[in-house]
């Protein structure tokens, strides 16, 4: 088989199904034992985790490793009220200001939030696309330029719903403003806008009853094993400063893992892919999480699932940049 797109392993790991025989899967898609192993290498990169083990009969099929996390209680019985339940959703580089931002999907993303009843969503850095002189083709990949533009942008334009307050990070395109002319996101969009939050530069913490919650942006790129560089991240940190749930973005890929005890959630963009990833041959995750989280009344999680939200190439709007005069603001009152 040729090289296989982001795309291509969604598509083929949607197929995948539990106790599903391998010979049934190579058959459809016609391909050899050695091409199925290369493709199940090629899912473990992008966090999708399957292995084939052998049925009752014999037969090898597949299994999915699952990303609920589930401690000494049963899902039956979270509901006992004796534990504090959090929803709430997580989103990250918007990049907004570059021809490829999907503001329309951050939309259906808030519009779904309002639906089940979230009141919190985490963004996760790289708000806008911020500016880089040194790069002379930055200016035709955006269709904003400088720090009035894109922060306006951002007041006027991010998603305005009754109930629902936004908490954020900046990253290191956020941070160009300030390096240009000391001008932050930080102080003037709280200002504007009174449901969004400020946290830090590159990282910050929220606590939702209890429950000890660390954003993070980092900087460098992304190890081919996408639980590497979380995982170094976690090391580092001594255990009484230890979050509940770390939150990465920056890196634009989709992964949900637990390590030392801690949950750790990469959060894919809403951004299409740049002509920067293009080059270097980058993969570009396009999504959201929503998270469902069950403590105890000490902030102890009992109870995680991160539901990954994929958007699809349909989805995407070419050079959305454009999306001025084609996507309203989205208020619900």
């Amino acid at each position: 088989m040729s090289e296989i797109s982001a795309e291509q392993i969604n598509k083929l790991y949607g197929y995948m199904k539990n106790n599903m025989s391998i010979n049934k899967f190579m058959k459809k898609f016609e391909i050899s034992r050695r091409e199925l192993d290369g493709i199940l290498l090629a899912c473990s990169v992008y966090g999708k985790d399957i292995e084939i083990v052998p049925n009752q009969e014999g037969k090898l099929v597949f299994k999915k490793k699952t990303k609920q996390v589930l401690y000494h209680l049963n899902k039956q019985n979270i509901h006992d009220g004796k534990l504090i339940n959090n929803k709430i959703c997580v989103v990250s580089d918007t990049h907004f200001g570059s021809i490829h931002n999907q503001l329309h999907l951050l939309n259906r993303i808030y519009k779904e939030c309002y639906h089940r009843g979230i009141n919190i969503v985490l963004h996760v850095g790289d708000m806008v696309d911020g500016n880089y002189p040194n790069r002379p083709e930055n200016p035709r990949q955006q269709f904003l330029h400088g720090f009035d533009e894109q922060a306006g942008y951002v007041v006027d334009m991010y998603p305005r719903v009754n109930g629902i307050t936004t908490y954020y990070i900046l990253g290191s395109h956020d941070e160009t403003h300030y390096k240009n002319g000391q001008a932050t996101l930080s102080e003037w969009i709280p200002r504007c806008r009174k449901d969004m939050k400020y946290l830090g530069q590159d990282t910050g913490e929220i606590n939702i009853n209890g429950v000890k919650i660390v954003l993070d942006h980092p900087g460098g790129g992304c190890a081919q094993s996408l639980s590497y560089k979380p995982q170094k991240r976690i090391e580092v940190l001594e255990s009484q400063h230890k979050p509940k749930i770390l939150l990465i973005g920056h890196y634009h890929k989709s992964y949900a893992f637990t390590y030392r005890n801690v949950q750790c959630v990469l959060v894919p963009s809403l951004c299409d892919k740049t002509q920067f990833q293009q080059k270097q041959g980058l993969s570009n995750a396009l999504g959201a999480y929503f998270l469902d989280i069950y403590s105890d009344y000490r902030g102890n999680i009992q109870y995680f699932e991160p539901e990954e939200i994929l958007f699809k190439k349909e989805d995407i709007w070419d050079e959305v940049g454009k999306d001025k005069n084609k996507v309203n603001k989205l208020v619900i009152k």
